[in-house]
């Protein structure tokens, strides 16, 4: 009698835990600014602590029941790791550049090895940058870690992407998600393995009609760009920048969806053992980001044109006078403070913009996918042991001499 009341029993549903982000937007725009301004006298090398600082500020300030993350990685590592990858890609760019000089009929081609060889090295590098960023996080006193190899990552990453070109982009989705479990089979808390549950086609049917938009826009493109260059063969080029205004328009207009389904599709798969993750991310916070980056920039470059005029007016004589200097290639002290000034000026609007997308794009959206995100069977988690080793800074710093991106 009591087993059969027992099987009819429900299960009591995993508990949700909510994620939180309680970090002030003020002391990250603070550290954003100095940090920024930090980096003109030390020629950009004061980034590798700004990175650091920042990601503390968001680690610590993320929390799961009261509990926050921590970041234990160093800006000594990281420039470590920079100064690495230099070491490695140096005698590359030095090699091409040789070769480019002895085979000047074939200098075309001598770039070819150069883009093979950083193609894949940037695929080894996003697996290390992220095996790094994991060893670097602790959460309970328990380290994240990872095993697997970049370069078995990389070989397929570039299967993949053959796949994806080969198929104009309907291949993405899976590719996505056969990516994301070899990473996430390969990562573990303590003792407890990760894994995605998130599937190829469970994206491509929340996002299929985007790849058909982003399709039908680029053949309309190309049909129109055929029409004006048989057309109007003589302003081609004036028409030809018009043409790719509405496939860079629908791009802009589709992106906060895009972002939006995927961070939801990629949070919900990811699991660690028992426990699951859930997103209720929207696009609307998405396009909400991405209007204040917008008129935040454009702001910007007004303020410093209002600034950079009124100086021009007060200074009109000085700088007439080296800029006349400049044109007639007459290095005078007039013309070296012009150039120095237009150097400095270059460099403020540089940070301006860089400052504003980290502030909305960096801890904007971080903040905006940890409000959005809940936890299951958080308790499952205590039975995770201490195990791991932090691992090098390399794929750092690769992502950042390759320049294709390692977010914050």
């Amino acid at each position: 009698m009591t087993a059969t009341l027992s099987s009819n029993v429900p299960l009591p549903s995993p508990q949700a835990s909510s994620v939180s982000f309680s970090g002030r937007g003020g002391e990250f725009l603070r550290m954003l600014v100095t940090g920024s301004l930090f980096q003109i006298p030390t020629f950009g090398f004061y980034r590798f602590w700004l990175i650091t600082k920042l990601r503390r500020h968001l680690w610590a300030n993320t929390q799961i029941e009261g509990e926050s993350f921590e970041y234990t990685g160093t800006g000594k590592e990281l420039l470590i790791g920079f100064l690495i990858a230099i070491a490695i890609l140096a005698p590359l760019y030095i090699g091409i550049f040789l070769a480019s000089i002895l085979l000047e009929e074939q200098a075309a081609f001598a770039s070819i090895p150069l883009f093979l060889i950083l193609y894949v090295l940037a695929n080894v590098g996003s697996y290390r940058a992220r095996r790094y960023r994991a060893t670097r996080t602790v959460f309970r006193g328990v380290r994240f870690w990872m095993r697997g190899s970049g370069w078995a990552y990389a070989f397929r990453a570039i299967l993949w992407d053959f796949a994806v070109l080969l198929t104009l982009g309907l291949a993405l989705p899976w590719a996505m998600a056969s990516l994301e479990r070899y990473r996430m089979r390969n990562t573990y808390f303590g003792t407890i393995q990760g894994d995605f549950s998130g599937a190829g086609w469970a994206l491509f049917k929340r996002g299929w009609w985007l790849w058909a938009l982003s399709l039908a826009s680029l053949a309309g493109t190309i049909a129109l760009a055929g029409y004006v260059s048989e057309t109007y063969p003589e302003q081609e080029e004036v028409f030809g920048a018009m043409v790719l205004l509405p496939i860079i328009l629908v791009g802009i207009g589709i992106w906060p969806i895009v972002m939006a389904i995927f961070t939801r599709w990629h949070i919900d798969g990811l699991r660690f053992g028992d426990v699951a993750v859930s997103s209720r991310l929207q696009a609307g916070t998405i396009y909400g980001l991405f209007f204040k980056v917008l008129f935040s920039s454009v702001g910007c470059l007004i303020a410093f044109g209002v600034v950079f005029a009124i100086g021009a007016f007060l200074a009109g004589r000085f700088l007439q006078e080296g800029l006349d200097d400049l044109q007639a290639g007459e290095w005078t002290g007039g013309a070296m403070v012009l150039g120095i000034l237009g150097a400095l000026a270059y460099l403020v609007i540089l940070f301006g913009l860089g400052v504003i997308q980290r502030y909305f794009f960096g801890r904007g959206l971080w903040a905006a996918v940890a409000n959005t995100t809940s936890v299951s069977n958080l308790r499952s988690l205590d039975n995770a042991g201490a195990v791991g080793r932090p691992m090098g800074s390399m794929g750092e710093g690769l992502a950042d001499a390759l320049e294709f991106g390692i977010g914050i």
